[in-house]
């Protein structure tokens, strides 16, 4: 199997690249807490009081039939 890339193609892939280079340099990862365990239920405290304060009504919700 033969792979023919053209000129533009390989344009494209090497400018995709050095601009996704860029970008990571421009934004460095943020730092991983102390301790993942109390962050991650930290956000998951978070989480569920944001969906607390959304009303979702019943008539929205879908009807599900599991059958087997």
């Amino acid at each position: 199997m033969s792979l023919k890339m053209t000129r533009r193609d390989l344009a494209a892939v090497l400018g995709s690249a050095a601009s996704v280079a860029v970008a990571r340099a421009q934004n460095p990862p943020a730092s991983q807490p102390e301790d993942l365990n109390a962050a991650a239920k930290d956000q998951l405290r978070k989480d569920r009081e944001a969906m607390a304060k959304v009303d979702l009504p019943m008539p929205t919700e879908p009807a599900f039939q599991f059958k087997a």
